[in-house]
């Protein structure tokens, strides 16, 4: 008996501290866990690196949540949220719990403490922001043009993500920007240019107009005047001879007749035959009239008596004529340019800014690029290009339909393709020499009433609509706070909605491969994340007599085929599909943001997920949602 009990002792005392060392370690697991989810949640909701009260509400009403207090018996605390460093959450916390068992020997309370850290699980990081800047982002919200706040809300991405940014350079690692503002089209000719000069057509065809040139026109030379020569009177009527002869007149007559009172006389034409102007003198030493050399002159026929022989110095001014060709009448139908010097940096084309002037016989039809070389007294202006593109070629057959197979003719929706010949090359927007006409139309059709002369460049697409240019895009690159806000600011509202352009050039910053292959899968020896934002403030359009990517529709009818723009909308709904699946993809995160609008099944459908695809009614939710996505393109994860 008295051997058991001495060993009941360490038995209890063994027992009882594994049951009380396992609550304690069931405490500290709870607390821990806790712990995690705090700083989880406190780094999410941290914004611009900034450790700030609703962080660490956050972090600590997760952590009660998580670990009420008194669980476990465990002493009151205050959970302790910190930023050690850039990016990094820290949630520490002590307490203890109370002994069972060990209360017996003197051991009242074991103390537990956790300590855990949550960062964005940031690798290499690319980020595309294909924006709407359509004439409704002029719009006001709240006294607010929509154009505004989109780029404050850009502004707050940048800023939310710039503590990444840093931990990512010190780490020999990236996050890069890439901004792509699309209306009717793009704005990316320079690129293309700068990545390949081989990539842009060097002509092209437009649907335009030429000036007929078939009216005669005689246009004169400089006039020859001769030296002069003796004509003398013979007959009343004043008509000259080649030689003296005996028809006389009296002094007062002679000097009448010398002095030319009914003024010069012309002669021959009409033009284009040859004319001639007379001017008559004394002799050809003196204007006036000298009775000793016009009068019975030494050697005259006559050189007495009251009527004597007359004569007059007489000198020729012949002028001649070239035939030219003057203006007719336009005649509207497609015309191809020469783009060489277009497309050139700094480049530019001289144009005729009308159809005045003239042309060499025989005449003939001359766009404004040619007439501009061949005519002669026009007026011409030089044209350089602003960047805008019209896109490769592509085929009729997407009519809308579910199918996302892209069909091999469609070489604008062949994201990764390198252009190889004119059907795969893009086209410069020339706006300049476009001019619309009956839908479906693109052979030759005249309009012989119109014979005005003026307004070469009154492009009619001013009258009955509008073409577009919006800021030129930027391709993958690190950017500064400062050259990031400078370019936002620069941002232009025009044009209408052509979600599949836009979408289309996204996929191709993005991409690996292709035109400008500036995407990653993996650069420094990490792997790279990809996404694409996709903001817009409307739904699809689709315009038939509007020059855009596509031409003028109507007439162009790269994407309608034959006929009045057929199921127009629809066609390019579907294309804007195909393209949100092919960025898809190429292992891209697509974010998709209606400001002021709803979302359509488009839209949402384009989205990597129903949880990124979302709408902001306003400014401030705007400028939140930017901040929200910026906060989860990287994985949260728990540092330690």
């Amino acid at each position: 008996m008295l051997i058991a009990a001495v060993a009941l002792i360490p038995l209890i005392a063994m027992i009882g501290s594994a049951v009380d060392v396992s609550r304690a370690y069931m405490a500290k697991s709870k607390l821990q866990s806790a712990c995690d989810s705090s700083a989880l949640a406190a780094r999410r909701v941290m914004k611009n690196d900034e450790l700030d009260d609703n962080v660490t509400t956050t972090g600590q009403k997760y952590f009660r949540f998580n670990f009420p207090a008194g669980v476990f018996g465990t002493a009151g605390f205050e959970p302790e949220v910190t930023k050690p460093e850039i990016g990094v959450i820290r949630v520490s916390a002590e307490t203890s719990i109370p002994n069972v068992f060990m209360q017996i020997f003197g051991f009242e309370r074991m103390p537990i403490d956790v300590t855990c850290d949550a960062s964005l699980n940031f690798v290499n990081t690319d980020v595309v922001l294909v924006l709407d800047v359509t004439g409704s982002m002029a719009d006001p919200i709240d006294g607010e043009a929509k154009i505004d706040s989109l780029k404050e809300a850009v502004m707050a991405l940048y800023d939310e993500l710039a503590p990444v940014q840093q931990q990512l350079e010190s780490q020999g690692l990236r996050l890069r920007y890439s901004i792509v503002p699309y209306s009717s089209t793009v704005n990316v000719g320079h690129l293309l240019y700068d990545a390949n000069p081989d990539y842009l057509r060097t002509s092209s065809t437009y649907p335009s107009r030429v000036a007929n040139f078939n009216q005669v026109v005689a246009v004169a030379n400089t006039p020859t005047t001769d030296a002069g020569a003796w004509e003398y009177y013979s007959g009343s009527s004043g008509a000259g001879s080649s030689s003296p002869t005996a028809s006389t007149r009296s002094t007062s007559q002679c000097q009448t007749w010398v002095g030319g009172s009914s003024g010069p006389s012309t002669g021959g034409g009409p033009a284009p035959a040859s004319t001639y102007g007379y001017t008559y003198r004394g002799s050809s030493s003196s204007a006036s009239y000298v009775a000793s050399s016009d009068w019975g002159w030494t050697g005259a026929p006559v050189t007495t008596g009251t009527n004597r022989s007359c004569r007059r110095w007489k000198i020729t001014q012949t002028t001649t004529y070239n035939v030219r060709r003057g203006f007719t009448n336009w005649t509207y139908r497609n015309e191809t340019y020469d783009l060489s010097d277009f497309i050139e940096p700094s480049g530019s084309v001289l144009l005729a800014n009308n159809a005045t002037g003239t042309v060499a016989n025989p005449g003939g039809s001359f766009n404004a690029q040619q007439l501009a070389a061949v005519a002669t007294g026009s007026s011409n202006s030089s044209v350089s290009w602003n960047g805008c593109i019209e896109e490769r070629d592509t085929t009729t057959s997407i009519n809308g339909g579910t199918s996302m197979t892209i069909p091999s003719a469609a070489l604008d929706l062949n994201i990764n393709l390198i252009p190889s010949d004119d059907s795969s090359r893009w086209r410069p927007m020339f706006p300049d020499v476009v001019y619309t006409r009956t839908a479906g139309s693109t052979s030759t059709t005249s309009s012989a009433s119109n014979t005005s002369t003026t307004g070469w460049i009154k492009n009619y697409a001013y009258s009955q609509g509008y073409w577009a240019c919006p800021t030129e895009a930027r391709r993958l690159t690190e950017w500064t706070r400062d050259e990031l806000e400078g370019y936002i600011s620069g941002l232009q509202t025009v044009g209408g909605t052509y979600h599949d352009i836009g979408m289309i050039w996204g996929a191709r910053m993005i991409s690996t491969e292709g035109v400008f292959a500036d995407g990653c899968d993996e650069y420094n020896g990490m792997p790279c994340n990809r996404h694409i934002i996709f903001m817009t403030d409307g739904a699809q359009t689709a315009y038939c007599n509007v020059l855009t990517a596509y031409g003028v529709e109507q007439n162009d009818m790269r994407v309608t085929g034959a006929g009045n723009c057929p199921s127009q909308l629809a066609r390019h709904q579907q294309r804007f599909r195909m393209a949100c699946n092919a960025a898809k993809n190429m292992n891209t995160s697509v974010w998709v943001i209606g400001f002021d609008t709803s979302l359509n099944s488009d839209l949402t459908g384009c989205a990597s997920n129903a949880s990124q695809a979302s709408t902001s009614s306003d400014r401030d939710s705007l400028i939140e949602r930017f901040r929200q996505i910026g906060n989860q393109i990287g994985a949260l994860r728990l540092v330690k």
